[in-house]
């Protein structure tokens, strides 16, 4: 983790200054097509699924089938569809693959979401005797909306061929000052009316472009051609946890341009990647798509190789034959705010992003990448784990490259930590185990009597310490990374609750990424001034944790199980279960700084060292 720099999710791309060059071969190749090589027809957004409205056709438990030619205008020879797939209400976390009817479910995913999500991507998924199969992980509401379609060709064609361009940025509402933001509307809803950016033919069937809508309102984006009927169809949505999203859309338009319809308050930033050709240029079989059923062509999780904040990693994609990709790019287990960029190896890092990512929970974006002889680099602002499933590429060839050395260093330091506990953590303090507290700039508040809300009780020192949302307001916006929260054993059981709301509420108003809340020790001879026990509350309250961890409500919560962790060793703590002995404390301070360490995906602190895992990275303890 990076020190307290809190990047922008979208960082600033080069301006449209002049024609867009198509950077494809494209022009004239009449070879004999690749196998299943086929060409791109537009489609008016056209909605084949919502399970809001009616259920579906099941085939097999949690598996629907989707009957595709025929219907909403696709030709009966389709051999791909360009889908937008969207999850509603789901009832917990999992995902959602689309893959070709009647065959066996591959290891990949389209969409991945969380409980009570409303999130979308798009697909281009190959179509099996018209029909494709939608199955979802955990139960879930869907939306399936048909944005165009691929058939196969047996020569070279004019049109519905892809000419890929260099990443160019062609909206951005932040910078209405911009060439093209002085063409676009503000900040705000609405409909965004774009017109072909210079280059482009007029009778291009469609285009390439990224939407991402920035920092915005719960709501949706809806794509459709200038002068043409606002579909019921969505391709990005939002919501009041996850602001920024975004996705690659194959969308069709008119000579007057696109419409990009807003129905949330918020930013917009739409990059182009290429067109798709029309009935005048010339014929040639490069550009043409060939799809292929789902392949998983890297996963990070499995291969011990995730992306550390500022790192870069080249990665075959597809043979050289191809000229483009087709990918579709998770984000998983991120360490902190960020984005991934994908981009064409032995070229410099594009001035756009493909994934963005706020929490630990899985973000996933389809994309168009060109591919080169050394394949494709993926660079990273904010660590994760990478996972990618490729769907089919288009020909024309790899471009020649030579790529730059991987550059990707376990990170040795973390951030800057808040670290506010009670008199149970504060046992580090009064042991003399601060220094332990090791691997991250620590700002440990360690008071005895402290609560998470309303007054503190007198403590052990003479006074009222500040409560934890008191704490935590005091902070400068933005100037930590992760809090770490250590107390709530001096809380009332019927304010429990309350108090972990309100401390979470507080982390979020201070830009706080990550919180990481420690569990409450059950076996103790504590009691309340009443002489009750308290096993029966700190049990309570730990269920009251992990509730509210699987709600999603809070996707920035990590819980950290001191409960488990130090149940088999009674020595580290005092009679009353609780505080800590001189053993005891120096425990929990390792615990923790290895435990942050971990998350963080960082070396274990050189001054305590650790179990290492075969990444390179620290253990989590336990």
């Amino acid at each position: 983790m990076s020190r307290c720099v809190h990047r922008p999710l979208i960082v600033a791309a080069a301006l449209l200054i002049g024609s867009i060059a198509a950077v494809g071969s494209g022009g004239t190749s009449n070879a004999a097509p690749a196998a299943g090589a086929s060409a791109y027809t537009p489609n008016q957004p056209c909605r084949l699924l919502d399970t809001r409205e009616e259920p579906g056709r099941t085939v097999a438990p949690k598996t629907l089938r989707i009957e595709i030619a025929g219907r909403c205008g696709a030709p009966a020879d389709l051999s791909a569809a360009v889908l937008t797939l969207t999850v509603t209400k789901p009832t917990g976390p999992g995902h959602l693959t689309v893959y070709p009817a009647g065959t066996e479910r591959p290891t990949a995913s389209n969409v991945n979401y969380t409980a009570g999500r409303t999130t979308a991507n798009t697909a281009i998924v190959v179509v099996r005797n018209g029909a494709v199969d939608l199955y979802v992980h955990t139960d879930t509401e869907v939306s399936v909306d048909l944005d165009g379609t691929f058939s196969p060709v047996t020569g070279a064609v004019s049109a519905g061929r892809l000419e890929s361009v260099a990443p160019t940025r062609i909206a951005d509402t932040r910078d209405p000052t911009s060439f093209e933001g002085s063409r676009v509307t503000t900040r705000g809803s609405g409909d965004l009316l774009l017109p072909l950016p210079d280059g482009v033919p007029a009778d291009a069937t469609g285009v390439a472009i990224s939407v991402v809508s920035v920092n915005s309102a719960p709501g949706h984006i809806t794509v459709h051609p200038a002068g043409t009927p606002r579909p019921n169809a969505s391709v990005v949505n939002t919501d009041a946890y996850v602001r920024t999203r975004g996705t690659t859309v194959l969308a069709p338009v008119s000579d007057d341009g696109i419409v990009l319809h807003r129905v949330s308050e918020g930013d917009l930033v739409v990059d182009l990647w290429g067109w798709f050709t029309g009935p005048s240029a010339r014929a040639s079989t490069d550009g043409l798509f060939v799809p292929e059923s789902p392949t998983r062509v890297w996963d990070s999780r499995t291969t011990n190789d995730p992306l550390h904040d500022g790192g870069a990693l080249t990665k075959t994609m597809a043979t050289t034959d191809a000229a483009v990709v087709a990918l579709n790019v998770t984000a998983v287990g991120a360490t902190e705010p960020g984005h991934l960029t994908v981009g064409p190896a032995g070229s410099t890092r594009p001035a756009t992003s493909t994934v963005n990512f706020q929490w630990s929970e899985p973000a996933a974006a389809a994309t168009l990448v060109r591919n080169t002889t050394a394949g494709v680099t993926f660079w990273a602002q904010g660590g994760t784990h990478v996972v990618v499933d490729r769907f089919g590429w288009f020909t024309g060839g790899a471009a020649p490259a030579a790529a730059a050395a991987d550059r990707n260093p376990v990170p040795t330091t973390g951030g800057r930590v808040l670290f506010v506990a009670d008199s149970s953590f504060a046992g580090i303090r009064w042991n003399g185990a601060l220094p332990l507290l090791q691997g991250a700039d620590f700002d440990a508040r360690l008071e005895s009597c402290r609560r998470l809300i309303g007054s503190s009780c007198f403590g052990r020192e003479g006074y009222r310490p500040y409560n934890a949302v008191t704490e935590v307001l005091s902070v400068t916006p933005g100037s930590v990374d992760v809090l770490v929260v250590g107390t709530g054993y001096n809380d009332f059981a019927s304010r429990f609750h309350e108090g972990f709301v309100s401390v979470m509420e507080a982390a979020r108003r201070v830009g706080i990424p990550r919180v990481v809340w420690i569990t409450y020790r059950e076996s103790v001879g504590y009691t309340s001034p009443a002489g009750a026990s308290n096993a029966a509350t700190y049990a309570a309250n730990n269920a009251i944790l992990r509730t509210e961890w699987a709600s999603a409500r809070w996707p920035e919560l990590t819980l950290l199980d001191w409960n488990a962790y130090s149940a088999g060793h009674p020595d580290w703590v005092t009679s009353d279960g609780v505080h800590f002995t001189v053993a005891g404390a120096r425990e929990a301070a390792m615990y923790v700084s290895r435990a942050l360490a971990s998350y963080d995906r960082r070396t274990c602190p050189a001054g305590i060292g650790g179990a290492t895992e075969r990444g390179g990275w620290c253990a989590l303890p336990g």
